[in-house]
């Protein structure tokens, strides 16, 4: 997608149309590369094919992808569900099934009733009931010492059940924190279904992002170099975590709303990510020699100055030279200035990486992780004290 000119003159429009589509409960109608998943749960919805535990890192689907499905049953097949985020309640098995029998629809009496007292009530609705009932319990690791006691109680609520083929019974945890008695055997041998949502690829990160960019953005205001980089971005610091993608658009466009631009860009994609994820750590500049705090201010500036994220090897070096001339230093030769600069790339000073579509044949490109113009402001006043007073501030300026 190219960006969109806006007229001279014209009212800059808002880039972000609909907030409610970036929200981390939003569940949109399509879901990217989960249709597989989807039809699996689906399948055990409706066919009530035994209790299904579903289980994946934060991020990658699992929420929204069972709740589409839960959705998508309770319409095509008359389906009564109970889906509880465990995450909600203080660790009380009381709560959960408390929760669980509201949304059935039974009623609780108004004094406080005790959990064995609400499983015979869950037990006598399933068995009374003629329709099919599903029960979710997702995050349930977040019960602590208590999920283990939730989760067998459910899954023998299954095996008494007059017609087990209409109880479903799914559990969902995160993979990082996964309760000790879901790893025994024992307990996996009551599942009958067993489903790992993988990580996604940054591949596929670029759809989902763009696929929700499509929903809350104005059309036009963003571009495919933007998607590619909320999904690297993502991909290196929160293993293809599809929340974590959607926080950064978000923010991203909010950067850029609040500077006035037309569109989103590469530029405000980095400057949220350095507010999120802070990599550079300003007193790094003690531990520099001067070639390179030089180097790290030609790229400073030329992000700045150019709104761009990244900048070629040749940009930099170009700006390099113009500075080291300035304050009278002899520049180095290229070899080994790029030598300074995969140093400085694999310390965590700049970011180093090979372009893409869009350029001429494997180019070198560079950013720094910092919000540009501040950053050469730093440099330029450590030069001040250390070099010399910096030329007049209009020589090669922003």
């Amino acid at each position: 997608m190219v960006c969109e000119r806006i007229p001279r003159g014209s009212q800059l429009p808002k880039i972000i149309l609909d907030r409610s589509k970036l929200d981390l409960s939003y569940i949109p109608a399509r879901l990217p590369h989960r249709e597989t998943e989807l039809r699996e749960i689906a399948e055990v919805l409706e066919r009530g094919t035994g209790p299904l535990l579903i289980y994946g890192k934060t991020g990658v689907g699992k929420t929204a992808v069972s709740r589409r499905a839960l959705k998508e049953a309770a319409k095509s097949a008359g389906l009564r569900y109970a889906y509880v985020n465990c995450s909600r309640f203080p660790r009380t098995a009381s709560r959960v099934m408390s929760d669980l029998l509201k949304q059935l629809g039974e009623g609780l009496p108004d004094r406080g009733i005790s959990l064995y007292d609400q499983l015979a009530l869950l037990e006598n609705f399933v068995i009374e009931s003629n329709g099919m009932i599903a029960i979710v319990l997702d995050e349930v690791q977040d019960l602590g010492d208590r999920a283990e006691e939730v989760v067998y109680s459910l899954l023998r609520l299954h095996e008494i059940s007059l017609s087990p083929q209409l109880t479903r019974l799914i559990v969902i945890y995160r993979e990082e924190s996964v309760p000790q008695f879901l790893l025994e055997e024992s307990t996996l041998s009551f599942f009958t279904r067993k489903l790992r949502f993988k990580p996604y690829t940054e591949s596929q990160l670029v759809d989902i992002v763009r696929a929700r960019a499509e929903e809350a953005l104005r059309s036009g205001s963003f571009d495919g170099e933007v998607l590619r980089e909320i999904a690297r971005l993502t991909s290196k610091y929160a293993e293809g975590n599809a929340r974590q993608a959607i926080l950064l658009l978000r923010f991203a466009a909010d950067i850029a709303e609040r500077e006035g631009a037309d569109a989103l860009e590469v530029r405000h994609v980095l400057l949220a990510d350095s507010i999120e994820h802070p990599a550079f750590d300003l007193s790094i500049l003690d531990e520099l020699d001067l070639h390179d705090r030089l180097l790290l201010l030609a790229a400073a500036r030329v992000q700045a100055r150019r709104g761009r994220g990244w900048l070629t090897m040749g940009e930099l070096e170009e700006e390099y030279r113009l500075i080291a001339e300035s304050y009278g230093v002899p520049a180095y030769k290229h070899t080994a200035t790029w030598r300074r600069v995969k140093n400085m790339g694999s310390r965590g000073v700049l970011e180093i990486r090979r372009s893409g579509k869009g350029l001429r044949g494997q180019t070198t490109l560079i950013s720094v992780r910092a919000p540009a113009d501040e950053l050469a402001q730093t440099i330029e006043a450590v030069l001040d004290r250390t070099v010399g007073k910096w030329p007049p501030r209009g020589l090669h300026a922003i």
